[in-house]
């Protein structure tokens, strides 16, 4: 019986392959391997925003909804932190109640305020009408260059000056911690009866 002889070039093609394992081995690669490179990872980083809150100066209406930058409505025994402002065309009532701040009528505003009590001025210029009856004014009452006014029987702190106005005005029964003061207005002031701690001057010197 003859032994089995090995087919001729069996040894060869053996001796080849194994350089090309080494060879693959050494590169870092394996049979099947993707010659791909694998894609960077993108980084992602989240921003959080705080919420941006309004400044007080911003905030403008208060919690029964009344809005001192736009006085156009009436309000009676609920005070007002910070200044009112009557613009064109707006009327303002107010009753009963302090403001804590100024109260200043622009051109073409109407204001009405009976038993206030005001922390700082009343300043009206260009207005179409102003009335101050009773209550007080820490500060001043100045009207100017306006129309119509009436002021009677609040105590001010500071002064009431008139000047360059063209409605009639008139100031009575005041209690006035500085000048009473009227220039330049097309009617001469009416009233009287006004206690003035300071100097009475011009169309209001017989007031």
């Amino acid at each position: 019986m003859q032994s089995a002889q090995p087919r001729p070039g069996s040894g060869r093609r053996a001796l080849v392959a194994l350089p090309v394992a080494v060879l693959l081995a050494a590169a870092g690669c394996a049979p099947g391997s993707n010659d791909q490179s694998a894609p960077e990872q993108e980084t992602v980083t989240a921003t959080e925003t705080a919420p941006v809150e309004s400044s007080p100066a911003a905030r403008t209406r208060d919690e029964g909804g009344f809005d001192n930058s736009n006085c156009s409505t009436d309000r009676t025994g609920q005070d007002i932190t910070g200044d009112v402002h009557v613009r064109d065309g707006q009327t303002c009532l107010l009753s009963d109640l302090t403001v804590t701040g100024d109260i200043d009528v622009h051109s073409g505003g109407r204001l009405e305020v009976r038993n206030v009590r005001v922390t700082e001025d009343i300043e009206a210029e260009g207005h179409a009408f102003v009335l101050v009856s009773g209550g007080e004014v820490s500060g001043s009452i100045e009207l100017e260059h306006g129309g119509e006014a009436v002021v009677e029987n609040v105590t001010i702190g500071g002064s009431l000056e008139s000047e360059a106005n063209s409605g009639p005005q008139r100031f009575e029964g005041n209690t006035i911690g500085d000048d009473l003061e009227c220039n330049d207005n097309t009617h001469t002031p009416t009233g009287g009866a006004n206690r003035v701690a300071g100097e009475r001057e011009g169309q209001c010197a017989g007031l």
